[in-house]
């Protein structure tokens, strides 16, 4: 739990997504709204701009959505609901979206403007509200014993604010923390799911007629899809446990990680403009052999298990050979951040990156060998999709991307693997068809799965 301090009095918000409240303190008046630089309004403690927004929307569809510009999570909703459906909404006239960032989690108004382009559009306006006022209003609105944020809320076309507290939206979905029950608080059914909140708005846009898509000259030009690819975060205030723990468990979890015992992955590697068949076979601790090639024809490198690391260098491989070695040389079965702290591996939170689809965390690396690493990891599933392998100058020299991850019994691997140089330009790509994993089940006993 991170303290928070209002202009008068401390306002205490928890780690994001939980369900207990700030304290209840009183809020220093301020001056009216303020218009900051173009991309948000500062809001007063009246709230006033907003309210007067969401009515001169009136006979509109009107999104309401609370989050925190360092929380992860609530960020990562930000992205999620623009890629379901808020990107290709924003010529459609019949909707507004109203965002207030608040200062959960430490945050600050310098923080706002790095998040905006995750939701951006002409119809997206976003508010800067200093005092935390909003998420005590909707709390006493609601009756909740919780402070409400990370809140993602749809307002049909008759719903005015003309009161202190909000009207109450039609629908709502949140990812806060519920008890069990639900009996307190909101329920785990509502926790936020972007395609049924997509499928929502689009019930309440069809009780409007369809209207012509006009251009909106507030943003010409604007792309949001490209805006939101990305998109770094610099200052994120959760820690790198949650990344790290997202990272296990989407893998299928500490227990049953320890139990595989030997994974051999069969696909093809493009080497040297051709498409090669390719082999790798890894077991406990930290052995690991690739075989590119067919037969006699096959080349192998790889490490045993004491840690030697021998390459067929006559042969192209498709990866550079120092990046080869750096990999066998380091490889671990368990992967870099199973047990870190047991290993002298150093890792530290450094914000988030919009990668595609994904809204990763970025990790910083320090390998126990002294590789220094940036690790980016999906925020859903927890695959490694992006890894930035730096130089002595802490610049980029390789990249790796890993993505079509898919699960087998279970554990989860990707199954497209791209390697770049530090100009971006792709050196190999290996393409995994088939993986076995061979590992103890509850009796100790060994069983083989296969895809």
């Amino acid at each position: 739990m991170r303290q928070l301090l209002s202009l008068l009095l401390g306002i205490f918000f928890l780690s994001a997504c939980n369900d207990q409240a700030p304290g209840d303190g009183s809020i220093q008046e301020n001056s009216a709204a303020v218009a900051a630089p173009a991309q948000y309004v500062v809001l007063n403690e009246n709230l006033q701009q907003l309210k007067d927004d969401f009515n001169a929307a009136t006979g509109k569809i009107r999104l309401v959505f609370i989050s925190g510009p360092t929380c992860g999570i609530c960020l990562r909703g930000m992205a999620d609901l623009n890629d379901a459906f808020l990107a290709a909404a924003q010529k459609d006239n019949r909707l507004q979206t109203f965002l207030v960032h608040v200062p959960a989690l430490g945050a600050k108004e310098k923080h706002v403007a790095d998040t905006i382009p995750l939701l951006r559009g002409p119809n997206i306006r976003h508010y800067w509200e200093d005092t935390g006022i909003i998420g005590i209003l909707y709390r006493d609105a609601f009756d909740v014993p919780m402070y409400v944020w990370d809140f993602w809320s749809i307002y049909g076309p008759d719903a005015r604010w003309d009161e202190t507290l909000p009207p109450l939206p039609g629908y709502f979905e949140h990812q806060l923390g519920v008890t069990s029950g639900s009996s307190v608080g909101f329920s785990r059914e509502q926790i936020l799911n972007p395609e049924r909140f997509a499928g929502e708005v689009a019930k309440y846009l069809a009780l409007l007629p369809e209207q012509p898509l006009v251009p909106q000259a507030a943003d010409p030009g604007l792309n949001t899809e490209q805006l939101a690819d990305g998109t770094v975060i610099p200052f994120v205030s959760q820690p790198r446990g949650l990344a790290i723990g997202q990272h296990i468990r989407g893998r299928g979890g500490y227990i049953n990680l320890k139990r595989i015992q030997r994974i051999k992955m069969h696909g093809q590697i493009q080497a040297g403009g051709q498409w090669l068949p390719l082999t790798i076979d890894t077991s406990r601790v930290g052995k690991i052999q690739r075989s590119i090639g067919n037969g006699a024809t096959a080349s192998v490198g790889g490490r045993n298990t004491e840690g030697v690391v021998s390459i067929d260098t006559q042969t192209n491989r498709g990866l550079p050979a120092d990046l080869e070695n750096l990999l066998l040389a380091s490889f671990d079965f368990d992967g870099p951040l199973v047990e870190w702290p047991d290993k002298g591996h150093q890792a530290k939170m450094l914000g988030m990156e919009k990668i595609g689809k994904a809204l990763a965390w970025k990790l910083d690396f320090i390998h126990s060998d002294g590789q220094h690493w940036h690790l980016f990891i999906n925020s859903h599933g927890g695959g490694i999709v992006k890894a930035d392998l730096l130089d002595e100058n802490e610049q980029v020299k390789y990249t790796i991307r890993q993505s079509d991850y898919r699960e087998t019994s279970g554990f989860t691997f990707p199954h497209r693997i791209e390697y770049l140089d530090e100009d971006g330009v792709l050196l190999a790509v290996e393409a995994i068809d088939k993986v076995i994993v061979i590992a103890d089940d509850a009796e100790n006993t060994v069983q083989s799965v296969s895809h």
